[in-house]
């Protein structure tokens, strides 16, 4: 990327141009170099948790099947089995992960609050994403919006994203942002305590 500067010629009306400095190019590579490492920006995590306990959410049962596809290995290592649970590869995936894609730029994180997250997520995970689909087929992604189906509810959606179909939007996944509330331990041991049993209530719902 270059810069430029436009300076009136001594030697008549025409102008040249000079540049006043280059910039490197952008470093470009693959959606699916992108999705194969983790995100390399430092983050600060002070532990502060958001608990949750909706009302609407108490009209429904925790979950009680629990099948749990990440398992800690005796290395402290965190080992997920993507594999089992999610479809096979189609034959079209090849053009998504061949999108061209960029690095998130060079930052410094600290996830004090929801926002931060939310933030870090779209940066660093969804944005690189949606890279892929950006053609085969355009999902869209909104924040703090109505669901789809046009039921009038007053909770709002932390993230769709959808697919066009005609002139309607299809919902693709929905995303709920928490504050490091999550306990691994207790959803791999298939034993909710109160808090994680009050999760399980709203991502039903």
């Amino acid at each position: 990327m270059i810069l430029f500067r436009f300076c009136p010629s001594s030697f008549g009306l025409t102008t040249e141009t000079r540049p006043l400095f280059q910039l490197p190019p952008a470093i470009m590579t693959s959606v699916s170099d992108l999705i194969s490492q983790q995100p390399t920006n430092v983050i600060n995590n002070p532990e502060l948790v958001s608990y949750t306990d909706k009302t609407w959410a108490r009209e429904y049962h925790s979950i009680q099947n629990l099948k749990i596809h990440t398992v800690e290995g005796q290395d402290r290592v965190v080992y997920a089995n993507f594999d089992g649970p999610l479809l096979s590869l189609l034959a079209d995936e090849p053009k998504r992960m061949g999108e061209i894609a960029q690095m998130p730029n060079t930052r410094f994180w600290r996830l004090e609050t929801e926002a931060d997250i939310e933030h870090w997520w779209h940066t660093e995970v969804s944005d690189v994403v949606l890279a892929a689909w950006a053609n085969y087929p355009l999902i869209v992604q909104t924040c703090h919006t109505k669901p789809l189906t046009g039921t009038n509810i007053p909770e709002n959606i932390d993230c769709t994203y959808s697919m066009y179909v005609g002139n309607s939007r299809i919902p693709v996944a929905l995303g709920e942002m928490k504050r490091n509330l999550i306990n691994r331990r207790e959803w791999q041991a298939g034993s909710l305590g109160d808090a994680q049993r009050k999760l399980a209530r709203e991502l039903r719902g």
